[in-house]
């Protein structure tokens, strides 16, 4: 509000009353003038508004009319006609720490009314305090979020543990029964019966680095070790390793003919999280065509994955990249979704970044751009 210059309590009462309505009393009101809570006065059984202090004019919605301003309940659901704070205080309804919100451009904005009915007079006055509480309400909001994804997490690492243990008994159980029946395994029998075991085995100790590289991400301690070494040759071989997983499920994994390129980087970690998008995309590629595509431009290195699949909404292509999120929320849930979350903190531990856009016809695709030479502790 503008500085004013001091006026007398008549002329200031004046002018208040001619420009909002509100008629302004002498005495102790002028005192609650100065407080920063918003404070209003108001009649009893007709809601007329008769003081308001600085802070309360400063709130459009405690002079406006009802209905003029988007005021919600706690749950968000807009406050119906007579609902609004002063008319139910004005009706002698008990308002202690009743929360509300209110909606603006910027967004909304949270407050507890608090109401006090002195009979002294008649009619009645209410007294009215109006304390915002939008931090703490968001704090409570962003705690609340916090913990549906703990129980989500815990829900499906619960199921992702479990699983391989479930497996890893069966097949150790059924070899404890064929030991007891024979007297000798064949070497050739043995090993058939023991690799589902260390399938999933290894896929015990995905999930388990998986769990350990977020830990090093959010207490940023990714430390790179930096080494020269072809990016082609490793994209080959990730191509080839994961062919057979993409046949199992109708796709085809592809990779464009690139040139020789000689990168400065971690190349576990550069695997990892290649290994990753690949993955997600055979997840999530509806059994169409993958496809893996280099490109060097200003000493920056594109690498893409791109897939014919489900695709997603525009409005989720950045809540995918946080921890416990996955690309198709409901679609699927053997997943932990801490997949994207690593590649994005393997990029940026690279100086790099990662970004989804969506593909005419359906699909998406991943490009992971790192610069060409990334300072690391070094190999050895």
């Amino acid at each position: 509000m503008r500085h004013r210059v001091p006026q007398s309590p008549s002329v200031r009462s004046a002018r208040v009353e001619r420009e909002t309505g509100v008629v302004e009393r002498p005495g102790p009101e002028r005192v609650l003038d100065f407080l920063a809570v918003p404070t209003l006065r108001v009649e009893e059984g007709t809601a007329r508004v008769l003081f308001a202090n600085a802070a309360a004019r400063a709130l459009p919605f405690l002079l406006e009319a009802s209905g003029q301003s988007t005021l919600l309940d706690r749950e968000g659901t807009p406050l119906f006609p007579g609902q609004h704070p002063v008319e139910r205080a004005a009706r002698g309804e008990p308002l202690e720490g009743v929360p509300f919100r209110w909606e603006t451009p910027e967004g909304h904005r949270t407050f507890v009314v608090h109401a006090r009915l002195d009979r002294s007079c008649s009619p009645g006055v209410v007294t009215m305090t109006f304390q915002e509480v939008t931090q703490w309400s968001r704090a409570e909001e962003d705690l609340l979020r916090a913990l549906g994804s703990r129980d989500t997490f815990l829900s499906v690492a619960s199921h992702e543990l479990k699983t391989p243990i479930t497996v890893l008994q069966l097949v150790l159980e059924r070899l404890q029964r064929g030991a007891r029946r024979e007297a000798s395994f064949s070497g050739s029998h043995l090993a058939e019966r023991l690799e589902p075991a260390l399938r999933q085995v290894r896929r015990l100790g995905v999930l388990v680095q998986n769990l350990l590289d977020v830990s090093r991400a959010r207490n940023n301690r990714f430390v790179l070790v930096c080494e020269r070494f072809e990016l082609g040759g490793l994209m080959r071989e990730l191509c080839e390793r994961f062919s057979e997983q993409a046949r199992q499920v109708g796709s085809e994994l592809t990779m464009e003919d690139c040139p020789r390129m000689e990168v400065h980087w971690d190349r576990l970690r550069v695997e990892q999280a290649v290994s990753n998008l690949i993955t997600n995309a055979i997840k999530y590629g509806a059994g169409g065509l993958i496809s893996i595509r280099l490109e060097q431009k200003d000493r920056q290195v594109f690498l893409r994955v791109e897939d014919r699949g489900i695709g997603v909404p525009e409005g989720d292509r950045e809540r995918i990249f946080h921890p416990f999120e996955r690309a198709a929320s409901g679609h699927r849930t053997e997943s932990l979704g801490l997949g994207l979350y690593i590649v994005r903190e393997i990029a940026r531990a690279h100086g790099g970044t990662v970004e989804l856009a969506g593909r005419d016809g359906g699909g998406s695709c991943f490009t992971l751009c790192l610069p060409l030479e990334v300072a690391g502790m070094p190999n050895g």
